[in-house]
């Protein structure tokens, strides 16, 4: 994407942004040593950097100890799950801002806990570059709340899908996403056959589907299965 003609808008938003970090207490808790660098980089002087650190277990003792205002983490981290720590910094230190980023958007499940969590913020990491987090970081500072629209509409739907399928219709399912047979299943599982091929038969039927790839799709659609990592290890 050619961000070239909204330069000047950029600036416009960062000098913004800059104003409303002045006095703030901050804390970033980000995977990218490259990203750490960017973002401390384009701190204004007057933003109070409290700690940094790749690590979810870190960052949750330091939040504890430096009570920063705003935290802005990534869902990825050298160590941890960026999702996880969101959600217990608002369980445990309700005052602290949270700005979530978002690489993995296709897990559903994990956005929305972060969302129910009471994040102030929840971006994907698409919104970066071109203004999305500077406008999400005033908002913020100003006591407001920014969810992607795109986020927000994939919980909408996993809500709206919450309870068509069982859970160990759920976890079968997945496993067709992954590509598994049935016999695959059946050993990942611990079930027989003919039981995996009666739930994947129910959730066919369930979701108005023509046959369990169709299934598959219409669980990833309605939010009810996670998209699988580019690699998995078996």
């Amino acid at each position: 994407m050619d961000i070239t003609p909204f330069l000047a808008q950029l600036r416009a938003e960062h000098a913004l942004a800059v104003r409303q970090l002045q006095g703030q207490r901050l804390m970033l808790c980000l995977r990218s040593h490259v990203a750490i660098c960017a973002v401390v980089g384009a701190l204004p002087e007057a933003a109070r950097l409290v700690a940094v650190t790749t690590s979810a277990s870190d960052a949750l003792t330091l939040v504890a100890r430096h009570r920063p205002d705003l935290l802005l983490l990534s869902d990825v981290l050298q160590q941890g799950c960026g999702v996880d720590l969101a959600c217990d910094v608002k369980r445990l230190h309700p005052a602290t801002r949270v700005l979530l980023v978002l690489t993995r958007p296709g897990e559903r499940g994990r956005v929305a806990a972060a969302i129910a969590a009471g994040c102030e913020a929840v971006l994907r990491d698409g919104a970066l570059g071109v203004g999305g987090e500077l406008m999400a970081i005033r908002t913020v500072c100003r006591g407001g709340m920014v969810i992607d629209r795109e986020l927000e509409a994939q919980c909408r739907r996993l809500r709206d899908g919450a309870g068509l399928l069982s859970p160990r219709e759920c976890q079968v399912l997945q496993r067709v996403v992954h590509g598994d047979n049935n016999l695959q299943i059946a050993e990942r599982l611990f079930l027989s056959v003919d039981t995996v091929k009666s739930h994947v038969s129910r959730a066919v039927q369930k979701l108005q589907a023509r046959d369990r790839t169709h299934a598959a799709v219409r669980g990833l659609q309605l939010g009810l299965l996670e998209w699988p990592p580019a690699v998995e290890h078996r």
